[in-house]
């Protein structure tokens, strides 16, 4: 979604609008490039019938909201590197029951678990067992985003 629709306003004649939401969702699987929001291996809400506690992280509209969200260094700028990391700490809920495994991350533009378009997604460095208590986060910089 997020690649076709910037080739087509870079390239061609076509607009592609800044998404009106930017939220994370965590993934039980890797998402992959043809996923949407509504099919990439979510975290559910509910397993077993109970609730698990889990959200995605909403961060608001990125016009109001991006400058405080994430930050971006010259210095990586001028190494030619146009990468952002995470101005702010990323917390997710504590998880309700246990949620598996988490073994990637997608940003998409809906704040709404099942929703939305997938704009990226990647790998967790580290993924890891989620069980009843735990809390996912993502330190100040450790959430890093760039082009490659």
């Amino acid at each position: 979604y997020l690649e076709s629709g910037l080739l087509h306003h870079v390239f061609r004649g076509a607009s592609f609008p800044k998404p009106s939401s930017i939220a994370i969702a965590l993934t039980t699987g890797v998402p992959l490039d043809n996923h949407t929001g509504a099919t990439i291996p979510e975290v559910p809400l509910t397993i077993n019938g109970s609730g698990t506690g889990y959200k995605r992280l909403n961060l608001g509209d990125p016009t109001v909201s991006g400058n405080t969200a994430w930050s971006y260094n010259l210095l990586d700028h001028a190494a030619g590197s146009g990468l952002i990391k995470n101005n702010i700490v990323f917390s997710f809920s504590p998880a309700l029951c246990d949620w598996g495994g988490l073994s990637g991350i997608a940003v998409v533009d809906n704040p709404n678990h099942g929703s939305g378009n997938l704009l990226m997604h990647a790998t967790l460095n580290n993924p890891r067992q989620v069980y009843l208590g735990d809390s996912i986060q993502f330190d100040l910089n450790n959430f890093q985003i760039k082009f490659e």
